[in-house]
């Protein structure tokens, strides 16, 4: 129960709310859980392997057809 700490920017990568983005704000160790905060109305508990630390500053995809002449 270390990959992510109560703080943390996570996005969702389950079966459930893929790709939303939201905050870790409690840590349920004895089910091996992690609250996420999506929206002031939305949270919801996953498993370390629903969830990847998130980081708005990822490289965006090129593909050659985008490179100049």
């Amino acid at each position: 129960m270390d990959e992510f700490k109560v703080g943390n920017t996570v996005q969702v990568t389950g079966s459930v709310m893929t790709g939303n983005v939201g905050t870790v704000i409690w840590i349920d160790k004895k089910r091996e859980r992690y609250l996420v905060l999506i929206t002031p109305q939305t949270q919801n508990y996953f498993t370390a392997s629903e969830l990847k630390i998130y980081s708005r500053w990822q490289p965006a995809h090129r593909s050659p057809a985008d490179a100049a002449p």
